[in-house]
C-alpha cells in the first residue's frame, strides 16, 4: 500500500481494516452485564430469606404432628363432598401403627386423668365427712352439757340478812353523826325530788324541774323512786318508803313505747325492785320486777346471744348504741346483768333468766 505523504511532509497512517470502536458501546455492554448480576443476586437473597421464615415453622409442624402429615390425608365425605377437617383417614403400615400409639397414648392419659379425679373426690368427701362428723361431736357435746345444767338444780339461794329498823345504831359518836348526816342530805334530796320531779325519771336541781333522759325512754318511769327503795328502807326512812312503794303499785307501767338502755334498767330498776323485794318481803316488788325482766328478754334475740344495749319495751326491737365500735356490745353492761337475772331464776324457779 502507497503512503500519502502530504505537502507538510508528516506521515499519514493508513486506515485500520478491524471493526470500528465506540466507547459508548462498551459502557452499555457492562450494564447489561451489572443488571444480570444484580436480578441473580436478589434472587439468591430472597430465597435465602425465604428459607429464613418459612422453613421453621415447616419443621416446628413436623415435630408437633410426630410426622403424622405424611399419613394423615383429609377425609371427604361420600355424597356431601365437604371436607370434614376432624376426620382423617390414614393409610399404609406406618399410618397405622402411629394411630395405634397415638390411640394408646390418649387412653393413657384419660385413664390417669379419671384415676386421679376419682382419688381427688374420694380425698375431698372423706374429709368433708370427717369434719362433719367432728362438728356433730361437738353438737352433741354441748347439747349433753345443756342437759346436764337443765337437770342441775340451782344451788341455794343467797338470801341477805333483812337489816333497817333491826340494824341498830352504831356505838361510836362519830360514826353516829356521820350517819344522821347521810340520811339529812338524804332526806333533803328526797324531799325536793317529791315536790318538784314526782314521777319523772330524774330531777333537775338547779331548776327544779323533772325530766326523762335517753336512756330510760321519753315515758315517765319514776326510775328515782324505784332507784331509791332500798336506801330509804335502809336509812329507816318508812313514810318515804311507803310513798315510793304505792307509786311503784299504781303507776309503775312498762308496757310503753319506749326505747331504753338495757344495762341501766335492769341496774336501776330490777335491781331496785329485787333489793326492795328482799328488804321488805313486799310481793309487789317482786312482780314486777319479773314483768319487767320479761319486756327486756327480746334484747337476748342476737345472732351471738349477747343482748343489744338497747331495747324498745313494746316492739321488742333492739340495737347497739350508735357510738360503740362497729356498733359492738360493751362488755361491762352485758356482764353485770348476771347476777339480777340469776336471782329472777332463783325467786320465780324459771331458768330462762338463768340460761341468758
Amino acid at each position: 500500500m502507497t503512503t500519502l505523504l502530504p505537502l507538510s511532509g508528516r506521515r499519514i497512517p493508513p486506515p485500520s481494516l478491524g471493526p470500528p470502536s465506540f466507547p459508548h458501546h462498551r459502557a452499555t455492554l457492562r450494564l447489561s452485564e451489572k443488571f444480570i448480576l444484580l436480578l441473580i443476586l436478589s434472587a439468591f437473597v430472597t430465597l435465602c430469606f425465604g428459607a429464613f421464615f418459612f422453613l421453621p415453622d415447616s419443621s416446628k409442624h413436623k415435630r408437633f404432628d410426630l410426622g403424622l402429615e405424611d399419613v394423615l390425608i383429609p377425609h371427604v365425605e361420600a355424597g356431601k363432598g365437604a371436607r370434614d377437617p376432624g376426620v382423617f383417614l390414614i393409610h399404609g403400615p406406618v399410618g397405622h401403627r402411629h394411630r395405634e400409639e397415638e390411640e394408646r397414648l390418649r387412653n393413657k392419659i384419660r385413664a390417669d386423668h379419671e384415676k386421679a379425679l376419682e382419688e381427688a373426690k374420694e380425698k375431698l368427701k372423706k374429709t368433708k365427712e370427717e369434719i362433719q362428723t367432728e362438728i356433730q361431736t361437738e353438737k352433741n357435746k354441748v347439747v349433753q352439757e345443756m342437759k346436764i345444767k337443765e337437770n342441775k338444780p340451782l344451788p341455794p339461794v343467797p338470801i341477805p340478812n333483812l337489816v333497817g329498823i333491826n340494824g341498830g345504831d352504831p356505838e361510836d359518836d362519830d360514826i353516829r353523826k356521820k350517819r344522821e348526816k347521810i340520811k339529812e342530805m338524804m332526806k333533803h334530796a328526797w324531799d325536793n325530788y317529791r315536790t318538784y320531779g314526782w314521777g319523772h325519771n330524774e330531777l333537775r336541781p338547779i331548776a327544779r324541774k323533772g325530766h326523762s333522759t335517753n336512756i330510760f325512754g321519753s315515758s315517765q318511769l319514776g326510775a328515782t323512786i324505784v332507784d331509791a327503795l332500798d336506801t330509804l328502807y335502809i336509812m329507816g326512812l318508812h313514810d318515804e318508803f311507803l310513798d315510793a312503794q304505792k307509786w311503784v303499785e299504781e303507776n309503775l307501767d312498762f308496757s310503753v313505747n319506749s326505747e331504753v338502755s338495757v344495762f341501766e334498767v335492769n341496774i336501776r330498776f330490777i335491781g331496785g325492785l329485787l333489793a326492795a323485794y328482799y328488804l321488805s318481803g313486799e310481793e309487789i316488788f317482786k312482780v314486777k320486777a319479773v314483768q319487767l325482766a320479761q319486756k327486756l328478754l327480746p334484747a337476748f334475740n342476737t345472732p351471738t346471744g349477747i343482748p343489744w344495749a338497747m331495747v324498745n319495751l313494746k316492739s321488742g326491737i333492739g340495737r347497739n348504741w350508735g357510738w360503740a365500735s362497729a356498733g359492738s356490745s360493751i362488755l361491762a353492761e352485758f356482764g353485770t346483768l348476771h347476777m339480777e337475772f340469776v336471782h329472777l331464776s332463783y325467786l320465780t324457779g324459771d331458768l330462762v333468766y338463768y340460761k341468758k
